[in-house]
């Protein structure tokens, strides 16, 4: 390799990076000095997606800029103050839950919204695993399809509506994430089997899944576009994240944050609250009030 080459970060391998360059793939290390172009962001650290510059040392290519990022999915890793890029210059999210084993998370499932929102990335609802039955998704699936967010209720075993998946990954490049053992994997392999990605099985004792996708990669798809796959998320911790922005993040909260006495209302406590009077009449899903309620605190009790 000569001069220098732009490609894209596909997997990360301790201090060595995968990059699709071109047509071909180059394994590199990172300068020590590696520069950001726009700007070094919160979480300096390259990430699947990342767009770099790609030069030489001591004939060897090594990665000597990064393009600024579109967008980034941030979380808070786990039991730290830190921010964790999950992936970087992403179309969209495909969340996938399960229909029933491991059962639905919409606490998660909100959570995973609201960073969506946050990052500029739509996001579309995944509901795994019909062939199980949709008793437990059935009372909720509308809610969200009526706020406009995509739902696609597919199976990976019997084929259920895969085209219309396929439909949503032509041509982009997609996150896919969700709880471990929602079957992330095995919707993969079903949409292309060359894939081959390891399946993990649900815990008959826990009900929860299994990771089976131990770091973040960026797969290329026979009918284009690009699938970022990333292990299975147990805990998704907001990050940077202000009052008013959680609000925006919250459709259907904001539709009736105008109509508070207080202009800067948590909508927890205070008089004459719009939206908690929307709640006990009904035209505010409860679940998704407590979802809001327990981010805010969240957001509150870390400064913001």
């Amino acid at each position: 390799m000569t001069g220098t080459q732009e490609g894209t970060v596909i997997a990360m391998h301790g201090p060595l990076v995968r990059v699709q360059a071109g047509d071909g793939v180059v394994v590199a290390a990172a300068r020590r000095r590696l520069e950001w172009e726009g700007g070094r962001p919160e979480a300096a650290r390259l990430v699947v997606g990342d767009r770099v510059v790609l030069g030489t040392s001591g004939g060897e290519p090594v990665i000597e800029r990064v393009r600024p990022r579109r967008n980034a999915l941030v979380r808070r890793a786990p039991s730290s103050s830190r921010p964790q890029v999950l992936a970087a210059n992403v179309d969209q999210a495909l969340i996938v839950t399960a229909a029933r084993r491991p059962a639905p998370n919409r606490r998660l499932l909100d959570r995973f919204l609201v960073a969506c929102h946050h990052a500029g990335i739509e996001p579309v609802i995944a509901i795994n695993k019909a062939d199980q039955g949709l008793d437990l998704v059935r009372g909720w699936i509308g809610l969200y399809e009526a706020l406009e967010y995509p739902v696609l209720v597919v199976s990976a075993r019997t084929g259920r509506d895969l085209g219309a998946v396929k439909r949503r990954l032509a041509g982009r490049t997609t996150l896919f994430c969700g709880p471990s053992g929602a079957g992330k994997s095995s919707l993969l392999n079903a949409i292309q089997p060359g894939l081959k990605l390891r399946v993990g099985a649900v815990s008959e004792a826990t009900g929860k899944g299994r990771h089976t996708t131990t770091r973040a990669e960026l797969l290329p798809l026979e009918l284009g576009g690009f699938v970022v796959d990333t292990p299975g998320l147990k805990e998704f911790g907001l990050w940077n994240l202000t009052r008013s922005e959680l609000v925006a993040a919250f459709p259907d909260i904001a539709a009736h944050a105008f109509g508070c006495r207080f202009q800067d209302c948590t909508h927890l406590h205070e008089p004459d609250c719009a939206v908690r009077e929307a709640v006990e009449a009904g035209d505010i899903d409860q679940e998704r009030y407590r979802s809001y309620a327990t981010l805010l605190e969240e957001i509150v009790s870390g400064g913001r």
